[in-house]
């Protein structure tokens, strides 16, 4: 049975928790419209609110006015529970690195397993006090913030780093290969590591998820900073073939009424879902115009076989015949959280379908591509797994199965939607969707 439904998904989280960083980190009320239900986005709220942040949420009118510190945070120590949100874990830990303050950042046993040491390393490396409380840099977190502290941090001295440049100039050397998430929160917090010297942050090779940095300087913008870029081509430099962002002493951010646009990410399992069923799906509050490019991913769908309309401040995409839908294939390295949601359509294409350039998944997010295989395999698929990738057969017809999501909400949403056409379909989990969008699983007519 066709759908024919017109959805607004929740606010984007990427622009919304960095936007609630800036308003943090800024002196003043800042207000943030748009649609906050989603238990992750509440994660990072409640963390701000712990350290002493004054937030009011209108949840009937779609509004959150903070009331920022300049990065000094009324609660100088504190222990805080980020559940299961990397984001929340990057973003906060970067932040309370350069305010006032002991601090310590752990979650649940998932977020356990991701590896934090690109990120820690980085912050040592200006100047701030960050440490793993085991030997493998995953959470738990101790953070001491440097304000008010003279001289090289314990973590600085333990590692070896100067942390300074001649000039006054605080510096970090990051690999740009790592997880996006550290490179981003770095960036959000380093005008208060530029309190006192001018900060450079040197990526020395390929900048992976590129357009997420893009998103995180986008908004940084909005609040009032705006983050020189030096591009590197002379190969005797030691930072040749590489970029610089510059961050001036003494900038600030300034507090700002922001409206967020819908999540990109999310509306992909919107759309997915018309590829799927077939008829028709329109999701509000985006467009062309977009900087999320997780809405890249419309045009896979529309390689796939369906039809792309940008309609008053919305977008559509129309499939007229799901049972011919095309397999394809597409580099995914800029839409990472949307490959689950590709490889579940690609299960009722009428031909193979092949992802690639996703090798840096298995090392920000350990065990999440094998994972995503598992499950597809138990609906039929013939999956082969590269080190950048995988190809994946469609079989003849789809067998029901039980998804162990394991907490999972992406996993759970992407491969949710093959109930759309297959009955029988499980899940072990399915409550942890309202992690990020309350009432999916309602909206697009399934019931789990």
């Amino acid at each position: 049975m066709s759908i024919d439904l017109v959805l607004t998904p929740p606010s984007s989280q990427s622009i919304a928790k960095r936007a609630l960083i800036c308003a943090a980190l800024a002196e003043g009320n800042t207000i943030l419209e748009g649609s906050f239900h989603s238990q992750d986005m509440q994660v990072m709220v409640d963390a701000l609110r712990r350290i002493g942040l004054k937030i009011k949420q209108d949840s009937k009118h779609g509004r959150i006015e903070i009331a920022g510190q300049g990065g000094i945070f009324p609660v100088d120590e504190e222990y805080i529970d980020v559940d299961n949100s990397i984001l929340t874990a990057n973003f906060l830990t970067a932040a309370l690195a350069f305010s006032r303050g002991i601090y310590r950042i752990n979650g649940d046993k998932r977020i356990q397993q991701y590896p934090m040491g690109d990120l820690i390393f980085s912050l040592n490396q200006l100047g701030a006090d960050v440490s793993s409380e085991n030997s493998y840099d995953t959470l738990p977190l101790l953070i001491e913030g440097i304000v008010g502290r003279s001289g090289r941090s314990p973590s600085s001295q333990r590692y070896g780093i100067n942390a300074m440049m001649d000039n006054n100039i605080r510096y970090a050397a990051l690999t740009g290969t790592a997880t996006y998430l550290y490179a981003s929160a770095i960036l959000l917090a380093s005008p208060l590591a530029a309190a006192e010297s001018q900060v450079e942050l040197h990526f020395v090779n390929h900048l992976c998820c590129n357009p997420y940095i893009l998103m995180t300087l986008d908004v940084m913008r909005e609040f009032g900073v705006d983050v020189p870029i030096r591009s590197h081509r002379d190969d005797t430099l030691l930072f040749s073939k590489g970029i610089t962002y510059v961050i001036p002493r003494g900038i600030k951010y300034s507090p700002h009424e922001f409206k967020i646009e819908s999540d990109a990410s999310l509306a992909n399992y919107a759309f997915a879902a018309a590829a799927i069923a077939g008829g028709s799906v329109t999701v509000r509050n985006l467009n062309d115009k977009s900087i999320q490019k997780e809405l890249e991913f419309t045009h896979c769908m529309q390689r796939m076989g369906c039809k792309i309309e940008y309609v008053d401040q919305s977008v559509r995409i129309t499939r007229q015949d799901p049972g011919l839908l095309r397999g394809i294939s597409v580099d995914m390295e800029d839409l990472t959280d949307s490959i689950q949601t590709f490889a579940t359509c690609a299960l009722f294409a009428t031909s193979p379908s092949r992802v690639t350039n996703i090798s840096h998944v298995r090392h920000c997010e350990p065990g999440r591509i094998e994972k995503l295989c598992v499950e597809l395999r138990k609906f039929g698929a013939k999956i082969n797994e590269f080190e950048d990738g995988f190809l994946i057969a469609p079989p003849e017809e789809i067998t029901p199965a039980t998804i162990e999501a394991d907490g999972d909400p992406r996993l759970a949403m992407s491969l949710g939607l093959i109930g759309l056409k297959v009955e029988g379909v499980q899940i072990d989990s399915a409550d942890c969707v309202k992690r990020l969008w309350s009432n999916f699983f309602n909206e697009i007519g399934l019931d789990f």
